[in-house]
């Protein structure tokens, strides 16, 4: 391996934060494992740029909402000018470049099991429908810059194959304790949580959401039906959510103490950057006794896996139009919870999975 400095660069998901986290996860574990220098993409802005420049959309830098300079030690990161002035220079390019298409490759650690190994079958059950398998080629292993030229959308636990159990468990502690909301938002939504009491939560999702899933604009009277198996008549219900019309929710005040993140004006910072309210409504939704999310809304999967994370007393997945979540996990007692769920037609991203915190018996404090 050569003795310079090697670095991992990727191509950002143009998305909102949630698939951005999700892109960013997938490269920090790959610059982890391969030991190299994370380099954050010069497509990210910060809160007070412009969503939209020359056309072209700029998702939201990670480190506006979350608590990267706990990586300092771990991973080392570094901005993309930094890294240009790094490499300036150079005789030629070193740089190997990966091409991934999301929901169909599994990336194997130290390497691909061998063929009619034991290893080799817990892989196809961990892989599921997905047929390529990528491992630290020498090749990349050899080059100064391994660049993820692809955007990923991939549950990084779901992705890394990772044959030694100490790695598998060093991966997941350092998303859960490093990839971390910033202390201003868990305070802002513990303040919150703390005021509503005993509560549960519900994300709907609608809107711009309707032109990519049609079956997701569910008629008010579907929405109480399905909420009501859940949550009793009576219950204080916070709702987070991008619907405007109100009376949407005529229903529901029929039936439980609703409120809205406009209820807790007066709880929040002035302070917090814009992005940082819908890392509020997160952990609100998370810290509640029961959460009901929207099907295939990584907002909804990302709080599923902050209330494994922070042991919520009720980890199972809902979904506001009434199919199955959680409880397809165990038919048949599958190896990985997701199998039945991509089985079933559904993709990998559009929720979380228990993989993902039920790795150690200590959960996340408040």
């Amino acid at each position: 391996m050569t003795s310079e400095m090697q670095y991992l660069t990727y191509t950002p998901w143009q998305g909102q934060l949630n698939n951005t986290r999700m892109c960013f996860e997938t490269a920090l574990v790959l610059a982890y494992l391969s030991r190299r220098c994370l380099v954050m993409p010069r497509e990210y802005r910060r809160d007070h740029e412009p969503e939209v420049e020359a056309g072209r959309f700029r998702p939201l830098h990670p480190e506006e909402c979350f608590e990267l300079e706990t990586l300092d030690g771990i991973v080392h990161v570094l901005a993309r000018d930094e890294y240009d002035r790094c490499v300036a220079g150079a005789r030629e390019p070193d740089q190997v470049d990966l091409v991934l298409e999301p929901g169909t490759a599994v990336f194997c650690f130290p390497k691909i099991p061998t063929p009619g190994s034991p290893e080799a079958g817990r892989l196809r059950d961990f892989a599921v429908a997905r047929q390529r398998f990528l491992e630290i080629t020498p090749e990349m292993e050899a080059c100064r810059t391994l660049n993820v030229k692809s955007a990923t959308l991939e549950h990084f636990y779901s992705f890394f194959f990772l044959s030694q159990p100490q790695v598998d468990l060093e991966c997941k502690r350092l998303v859960r304790d490093h990839v971390r909301f910033r202390t201003a938002i868990i305070g802002a939504a513990g303040r919150i949580a703390g005021s509503l009491g005993n509560y549960c939560a519900l994300h709907v999702r609608r809107n711009d959401f309707f032109g990519l899933y049609p079956e997701q604009n569910i008629p008010a009277h579907c929405l109480l039906s399905n909420v009501r198996k859940r949550v009793p008549a009576g219950t204080r219900l916070y709702i987070a959510t991008d619907e405007m019309d109100q009376s949407y929710f005529a229903d529901l005040r029929n039936y439980y103490e609703v409120y809205f993140i406009n209820h807790f004006r007066s709880l929040l910072p002035g302070s917090l950057p814009a992005g940082s309210l819908a890392c509020i409504e997160q952990m609100i939704c998370a810290l509640a006794a029961l959460f009901i999310g929207t099907r295939l809304s990584t907002f909804s999967a990302y709080i599923t896996r902050l209330r494994g994370y922070y042991g919520a007393p009720d980890k199972n997945s809902y979904f506001t139009d009434g199919s199955p979540g959680s409880e397809m996990d165990d038919r048949g007692s599958p190896p990985f919870s997701w199998m039945n769920w991509v089985r079933s037609g559904n993709p990998l991203w559009g929720r979380e999975f228990k993989e993902a915190w039920e790795f150690q018996p200590e959960a996340r404090g408040h």
